[in-house]
């Protein structure tokens, strides 16, 4: 991603910053709020303090690869804004008096190497996080899963809420639930947003191909690069493709279940 700064001329994403800084306190804020609720009365030593490193580290490793994800988003705008800029043919209602076309087929040069290299960028982050963010999105579905069944549990069976080792009482299954729902919230839209920047990316440039007709040959080699080349989604070791879609497919599973636990679990009398 640095050498792509140094081809976009990016500057400081203050944007990227307040969007860190956000999911940070969030994500903070909900892990201390679980583990202030956290039953203290374990069967096993350091149970609890191992459950605190836990939740931790899967918030360290959430919010870890959100920022590396959110820092391809704001280098993805930077290189749309100014491949606005940079066509032979605007794309926008403003004007591009004033660039010549030398300049233009240079810098549309630039930002092809920059959108190679976050291409690049992209897939190391994919072979990096890819196996980790499948384990953590199975774990949030699981764990999600049983939280909701605890709340629904206290609701039927009250006297079993009491034989719980770790949610004592509604509020901290809530707590679970909440923790797990935004780690995966997280991990999905911070990949759904650099997705549809790439798109964004790739409608630009047919939209500048289609009116230069063919007379850019910098634009044309960018046309090729990103109308054959896969599109930039970023998969779960394989498993599954991290977006929106993820949150709708992983709610579906939660409320199936819901619903088929509830059924065998028997009305208090």
């Amino acid at each position: 991603m640095k050498y792509a700064d140094t081809k976009i001329l990016s500057r400081k994403k203050e944007n990227m910053k307040m969007l860190g800084g956000f999911l940070l306190a969030a994500n903070v804020a909900v892990t201390v709020a679980v583990v202030t609720t956290i039953a203290r009365k374990c069967n096993r030593p350091y149970e609890h303090p191992k459950l605190i490193f836990s939740l931790f580290f899967g918030s360290l490793m959430t919010l870890q690869f959100a920022i590396l994800e959110l820092e391809l988003w704001s280098r993805f705008r930077l290189l749309n804004d100014e491949l606005m800029k940079a066509v032979p043919v605007p794309l926008a209602p403003a004007s591009l008096e004033g660039v010549s076309p030398s300049t233009s087929a240079c810098r549309l040069r630039q930002l092809l190497e920059a959108y190679t290299s976050l291409r690049r960028a992209a897939q190391l982050l994919q072979s990096h996080f890819g196996a980790p963010v499948a384990v953590s999105v199975a774990q949030s579905v699981c764990c999600s899963t049983c939280s909701a069944y605890e709340v629904l549990l206290t609701q039927l069976r009250p006297q079993w809420a009491e034989q719980l080792p770790l949610s004592p009482s509604v509020g901290n299954s809530l707590l679970w639930l909440t923790y797990h729902w935004l780690r995966l919230t997280t991990v999905s839209l911070t990949c759904a947003a650099v997705e549809h920047e790439a798109s964004n990316t790739t409608e630009l440039v047919l939209r500048a191909a289609v009116a230069s007709e063919g007379r850019c040959a910098d634009l044309e080699s960018f046309l090729l690069l990103v109308t054959h080349g896969p599109p930039l989604r970023f998969s779960a070791a394989g498993f599954f493709i991290v977006n929106r879609r993820l949150l709708v497919s992983a709610l579906a599973i939660v409320v199936t279940y819901l619903i088929i636990l509830g059924q065998l679990t028997p009305k208090q009398v």
